[in-house]
């Protein structure tokens, strides 16, 4: 009988049982460990080969670290364009961006937003053959086309946390120091206004549409502002979130003070700390309506005399509520005729034109007129077919995206607030929207396309720190040669 080649005790060592001593245990996979959260007690000092990148950034500038690929470059360049007007570069960006798509390494990725806002496109297609204006509807899925190239040039330029944060830096300084910065300079300084409502320029000319970009923006300012250090870039949203509230009050759009409190309203409930989020909005709020002028608020404190006089036209001065209640009406009407495939996208101007002629319609609504509803225009344009697409397109994305934040919120909790920000941001304009035509605006598809990227940047980093554990664990048990004689 032969003795075994093994150190005496093998097998008697430490604390007994029958496995051999020298033959190291197998040692289960610790948690995963994430940079900046308290360690658990026992925990090493070091984080684990497979822990989570920090989420929040520690360069001072966000342009440190950025991927500068062609297809980011010429997102930046077309973001730039549409929000400053300051150079006409936006054809050019998007062809550059584009270029660079079929040149990067990493596989498309096509959201499903996408996918189902093409199908939107390809529905309003039929709205073609029933138009009485076909060219107009030629000319809206032209627009409607690339500004569907761009929402997929910007899923797959924003892949990185830097790159994801550059851009959100980048467009709120845009749009800070050009419709934000003309629009208070007009009121203040030139004292060029709407009716005594702040205006910009081009797309910002409308108080309506400049007040609802403006929650947009709030909510990529306050997002930001949950992954960002102390910092020139931090102290920039933190200007924003002050600046932007009060520029809203000056356009005096009644449908942005409604989204804007169902964005506050949402902000308040669902921030980590709710008492001194409740306590900072109150301060804020008070510094805006003391330094605001008189009288902004009027607009809204005057839809109370419909209730009271059953008047809509008590509303205002100006008669912008009658106006809208009897251009309703005309939408209202076009939708309950032509219910399956709509007037043809682009179209409604001029079916409102020739429907509101009508001894029914009083003669505030005559001409080509907009539905001022985001929603009666869908309607009106490609039918309830039409608007169930947008809207379950938009629904979806909204699920797909909460469902993410909920499953982030423990392992990357400033992420998943940023998440949250974009996302009530989103319900806020879609509010709005009530009283605006905003479904085809490139503020709204990139906004949501941003928002999505960010969902998909943590789903990839639990991913990767879940498969790095799962390949790690068989390591963590090594034989030594003699354990095999």
């Amino acid at each position: 009988m032969t003795t075994p080649d093994r150190p005496i005790g093998a097998g008697l060592g430490g604390g007994g049982g029958l496995w051999p001593a020298h033959i190291p245990r197998p040692v289960a996979p610790g948690p995963l460990v994430v940079p900046g959260e308290p360690r658990a007690p026992g925990a090493p000092a070091t984080a684990a080969p497979d822990a989570l990148p920090p989420e929040i950034s520690t360069e001072r500038w966000p342009w440190k670290g950025v991927e500068w690929s062609l297809t980011y470059v010429g997102f930046l360049g077309y973001i730039y364009s549409i929000t400053t007007y300051r150079f006409p570069l936006g054809d050019v960006s998007i062809v550059l961006a584009l270029f660079g798509l079929l040149l990067q390494k990493q596989p498309l990725r096509v959201p499903g937003l996408l996918k189902g806002l093409g199908l939107f496109l390809l529905w309003a297609m039929v709205g073609y053959s029933v138009s009485i204006v076909p060219w107009a509807v030629l000319d809206r899925l032209e627009v409607m086309g690339k500004l569907w190239l761009i929402a997929l040039v910007a899923a797959n330029a924003l892949r990185t946390r830097q790159q994801i944060r550059f851009f959100l830096a980048f467009w709120l300084a845009c749009f800070a120091f050009y419709p934000v910065r003309g629009a208070l300079f007009n009121y203040y300084i030139y004292h060029e206004n709407l009716a005594g409502r702040a205006i910009w320029n081009y797309m910002f000319s409308n108080p309506n549409d400049l007040a609802a970009f403006c929650i947009l923006q709030l909510s990529m300012a306050l997002g930001l502002n949950a992954i960002e250090e102390k910092g020139p870039v931090r102290l920039g949203a933190w200007l924003g979130m002050a600046v932007v509230p009060f520029l809203i009050l000056l356009t005096k759009s009644r449908g942005a003070f409604l989204g804007f409190a169902v964005f506050l309203m949402f902000v308040l409930s669902g921030h980590r700390r709710r008492v001194r989020a409740f306590s900072l909005a109150l301060v804020v709020g008070g510094l805006v309506l003391a330094v605001a002028p008189s009288g902004v608020l009027d607009r809204v404190f005057a839809l109370k005399k419909i209730e009271t006089t059953g008047d809509v036209g008590a509303a205002d001065e100006e008669g912008s509520a009658e106006q809208r209640y009897e251009i309703w009406k005309v939408a209202r009407t076009i939708i309950r005729e032509h219910p399956i495939a709509g007037v043809g996208i682009g179209s409604y101007p001029a079916a409102h034109a020739r429907t509101a002629r009508r001894s029914n319609f009083k003669p505030t609504a005559l001409g080509y007129r907009d539905t001022h509803s985001t929603y009666l225009n869908v309607a009106a344009e490609t039918g309830l077919i039409g608007v169930l697409i947008f809207l379950v397109s938009y629904g979806a994305l909204l699920y797909e995206v909460d469902m993410q934040r909920r499953r982030a919120k423990k392992l990357r909790p400033h992420t998943a607030q940023t998440i949250f920000m974009l996302e009530v941001g989103l319900v806020g304009f879609f509010t709005a929207g009530l009283f605006g035509s905003f479904a085809h605006v490139s503020f709204l598809v990139l906004h949501a396309v941003t928002m999505w990227c960010v969902a998909e940047l943590v789903r990839e980093e639990l991913a990767t720190a879940t498969a790095r554990r799962r390949t790690m664990a068989p390591a963590l048990v090594s034989y030594p040669p003699s354990a095999t004689r």
